[in-house]
């Protein structure tokens, strides 16, 4: 009996953060999925296989977006998403006639849609696919650390709860958050340079040989420590904003540090692959892609439990259907790494091997990372009141004029007779800063009393808290 209660304590866990992909009513697609993508793998290994993997993915992946559609209709969910067994005739079936519909409408334009038989080239199999699927691949790894932050803003959250909680002092907390902070600042520089002692020996060539390779290794590493320096000035400044604002934390630094533990992994990313560059290796280090897959397994529940929170209520999306929408997505984002390789259309392979898209790939993250640093760690310190804010948004600005108005209800310094909630929206449609539905900033007593909802988490992706 406990280990019954074990198991569904574990399906209900994955069913919670993987969208029931192993519950039985998808379970029969989610081993579909796998295949696919196994197929697409093992081609990958085959040159000039591009344009049959450019051909099974679209298929593959129009065929599930065909699912997610489906799952909209309620009476097909006892065909589509029976709980009684795993694998059953009517999902077979429905699969066959989706596939079979995928296949009427892709081959003939794979036939007769190549960019040589039509007037606007661009829209040519060849050329529109390969260019897509490259950028939903470059695109997502360059937007993973948009969601990563979501569980980075919630540890830093926790560690600053805890430290304010812990000391009641303002001096305690004072000198505790200014620890964290110098620790921040120098647990990059020592990873960093930890990774250059282990390294350079590798990089130094014997007396003789070109010493290239040394050269690219030093100012890789130089332009790495030139970053650390901005950012930890970046980070040195708004604790001193905080400062001022008698707002001491310890939230930014323990953000810092989340986000450079991501910005060295992939630093030792890029040099571990650089060496096999150097030492002519075509295969990436297995303890490079081991941790590669780990972040992107890490990243994938962190975006799936966000996506669950806000799709369920929406038009396109439910907990049924919401899996072929991630099964078609991911298909494509695989096949935009493999199609550089193999070439694809008129995409020829644009990289020799795997070890020059990993260069490129982490290169680009590393940068997109620290411009979103840059921009988000001010961001977000503004929004939860810690530092003096900079910039006001219409919603910000909406808000603090309804809360100042209530604020001089309350002093009774406002005659509502006279000025009362119509005008105040009249004078804010004025000025351009009509914002719908407006929360307040403190909680007021209203003329009526909804039922309070039960997921009160904050709607847009970018935008986690509404402090007041």
């Amino acid at each position: 009996m406990s280990s019954n209660k074990v198991l569904n304590k574990i399906q209900g866990m994955l069913d919670k953060h993987f969208h029931s992909i192993f519950n039985n009513s998808h379970f029969f697609y989610t081993v579909i999925f796998l295949v696919a993508l196994l197929i697409i793998s093992i081609m990958s290994f085959f040159q000039g296989a591009g344009d049959v993997i450019i051909l099974l993915a679209t298929l593959f992946s129009l065929t599930f977006l065909f699912f997610m559609f489906e799952g909209l209709i309620l009476p097909l969910d006892k065909y589509l998403f029976s709980i009684e067994k795993k694998v059953d005739y009517r999902k077979g079936m429905c699969l066959s006639i989706n596939f079979i519909i995928s296949l009427i409408l892709i081959v003939p334009y794979f036939v007769f849609g190549n960019s040589s038989q039509l007037v606007i080239q661009f829209l040519g199999w060849d050329v529109i696919l390969p260019v897509f699927y490259l950028i939903i691949y470059f695109g997502w790894n360059l937007v993973q650390i948009l969601y990563l932050r979501i569980g980075f803003e919630q540890i830093s959250e926790t560690v600053n709860n805890k430290v304010s909680d812990r000391y009641s002092s303002s001096k305690k907390k004072e000198a505790t958050c200014l620890i964290i902070l110098i620790l921040a600042i120098l647990i990059p520089f020592l990873m960093q340079l930890a990774t250059l002692s282990v390294y350079l020996p590798l990089f130094t060539p014997p007396a003789g040989d070109p010493v290239d390779p040394l050269v690219w290794f030093v100012g890789y590493n130089v332009f790495i420590f030139l970053i650390m320096v901005v950012t930890s000035w970046r980070l040195f400044t708004l604790h001193l904003r905080s400062k001022k604002n008698d707002s001491i934390n310890a939230f930014s630094s323990i953000f810092y540090i989340l986000i450079w533990i991501i910005i060295w992994f992939r630093s030792f990313s890029f040099i571990n692959t650089l060496q096999n560059v150097v030492q002519g290796s075509l295969s990436l280090d297995i303890t490079t892609r081991l941790i590669d897959v780990l972040l992107m397994v890490i990243t994938t529940i962190i975006v799936l439990r966000g996506l669950g929170d806000k799709v369920y209520d929406s038009v396109l999306f439910n907990k049924n259907n919401m899996p072929f929408f991630l099964f078609s997505f991911t298909l494509l984002y695989f096949v935009g790494q493999i199609i550089m390789i193999t070439g694809a259309g008129n995409l020829t392979g644009i990289f020799a091997d795997r070890n020059q898209i990993n260069l490129i790939n982490n290169f680009l993250i590393i940068l997109v990372t620290v411009i979103f640093y840059w921009v988000y760690s001010e961001n977000v310190l503004e929004k939860k009141g810690l530092i003096i804010k900079k910039h006001f948004y219409p919603e910000d600005v909406v808000l603090v004029i309804k809360d100042f108005k209530q604020t001089l209800e309350n002093r009774e310094a406002l005659n509502t007779s006279k000025f009362g909630d119509e005008d105040l929206d009249d004078f804010l449609r004025s000025r351009n800063l009509s914002i719908s539905e407006p929360e307040p900033l403190i909680e007021l007593d209203a003329p009526y009393s909804p039922e309070p909802e039960t997921e009160s988490e904050p709607e847009p992706f970018f935008n986690d808290n509404h402090d007041s």
